[in-house]
């Protein structure tokens, strides 16, 4: 764990939910799986959910992004793809060097 490390979510699917909801689409979200947190925002060994967002013709997937490097953030970060081009084999996470 580095000192300034964090975790940081920058994806978008809590807020797609949101308006999805207020419109009236229905929707599936499934968990694909969880990443630990390597961050000092992540005490006590906490997890962060790896998520799957289905809608219409829609697929957004999540990924935990690691950074190498102690000084720069991890992020979680969602990809929008159409329903037919979803990856297979989706890694919950990738790391950057």
């Amino acid at each position: 764990m580095s000192w300034d490390k964090n975790t940081v979510n920058l994806s978008d699917v809590d807020s797609r939910i949101h308006v999805l909801n207020q419109i009236g689409i229905s929707y599936s979200l499934i968990t694909l799986g969880e990443v630990g947190g390597h961050g000092l925002n992540d005490f006590d060994g906490k997890t962060y959910p790896i998520r799957q967002l289905k809608y219409k013709d829609i697929v957004v997937l999540e990924q935990m992004i690691r950074e190498d490097d102690c000084d720069f953030d991890d992020m979680i970060i969602s990809y929008e793809f159409f329903a037919q081009e979803e990856p297979k084999n989706w890694p919950l996470e990738r790391r950057e060097q």
